[in-house]
């Protein structure tokens, strides 16, 4: 029997109050999914964000060590292309506004943020619907300060 698909749903803290401290949020989810699981995806729904996580990913945490980059054989590879996101990968992790790229359907867990600002929630509201109404499994965590 095939396991039921999972999506988590990260609450951004109004606290985070600069775009900066909202990606080093994610960054940080981003690391533990890649502890957990040994490999992410991380769908960036504007090129540039891309390169900005990139960035990020290796000054987010002083102590921190996450291998990333916009290659697939990375094991947390960052993409702003729905047909780059690999086949197997365990956990896709979506980062910016829009709506859900096709591939995700492929995959068994979905990691996606809910912003603070209510009209930046919209988004994260219908991405919520659909994912729901596909059969998965909701989750939701407050993403720590």
């Amino acid at each position: 029997m095939r396991e039921q698909p999972t999506a988590s749903f990260y609450q951004i803290p109004r606290t985070f109050l600069t775009p900066a401290e909202i990606r080093r949020g994610i960054c940080r989810v981003v690391a533990k999914a890649w502890r957990t699981l040994g490999q992410a995806d991380v769908y960036c729904s504007l090129p540039e964000d891309v390169e900005i996580l990139d960035d990020l990913l290796w000054t987010f945490n002083a102590g921190a060590f996450v291998p990333h980059g916009p290659d697939p054989a990375e094991p947390v590879f960052l993409t702003h292309q729905d047909e780059r996101i690999r086949e197997e990968t365990p956990v896709l992790v979506l980062s910016g506004p829009g709506g859900i790229p096709p591939a995700a359907n492929r995959c068994r867990r979905i990691v996606d943020f809910i912003p603070a600002r209510e009209q930046e929630r919209k988004d994260a509201r219908e991405r919520y619907r659909l994912l729901k109404q596909a059969g998965y499994i909701m989750q939701i965590y407050h993403l720590e300060a």
